[in-house]
């Protein structure tokens, strides 16, 4: 495998067989390429990473854009499009943990955000193959979308906030950022 190339998505082992580095993301205890490049499996410290172009690297901190993709009982998957501060795109997939959404004990993270939402929230924990990011401390969804009709959600007070759609009157929750609705850059 040394003198191949891979491509974004390709397998490399298991979790069982290395920790994965650079350039790689878990799925299902599976290790798998995140950028193009050459796959280096270490067979001696048992890591196996992707030598390649890297994306913007992210870093504790950094306040990102990006979109709620999926949600689970206890997670909520946002793929991150933007670093603030920075104007090269990313696609970088970034976990919110139910206790990283607001300063106060949220049950469900489908009462907070729904599929399409567009975040703005601050990386607070890197490891190999998972990025943390939390919505806490003004930050939050900064363009939702109606669950019924999928118009533009008008701007709710910052925190949880229950807003009433302007086209079809469903009323839904969502955890507001403070500057809700500048997404320009986007």
């Amino acid at each position: 495998m040394s003198n191949e190339v891979t491509l974004c998505g390709d397998y490399l082992g298991t979790i069982e067989e290395y920790v994965p580095g650079k350039g790689t993301y878990v799925e299902d205890g599976k290790i798998y390429a995140a950028i193009i490049g050459k796959p280096n499996l270490d067979k001696e410290k048992h890591i196996a990473s992707v030598e390649g172009k890297q994306p913007a690297d992210l870093k504790i901190g950094d306040v990102i854009y990006g979109e709620v993709v999926a949600m689970r009982k206890n997670i909520v998957t946002v793929i991150a499009y933007l670093i603030q501060g920075n104007k090269t795109k990313v696609d970088i997939k970034t976990g919110l943990f139910v206790s990283n959404i607001a300063d106060k004990y949220i049950e469900r993270p489908e009462d907070m955000f729904s599929l399409g939402d567009l975040v703005k929230g601050k990386v607070v924990k890197i490891e190999p193959g998972l990025i943390d990011i939390s919505t806490k401390g003004g930050l939050g969804v900064v363009r939702a979308y109606c669950n019924r009709c999928r118009h533009i959600l008008p701007k709710g007070n910052p925190g949880p906030t229950t807003i009433e759609c302007t086209r079809c009157g469903l009323r839904q929750t969502r955890h507001v950022a403070e500057d809700y609705g500048r997404v320009e850059d986007m």
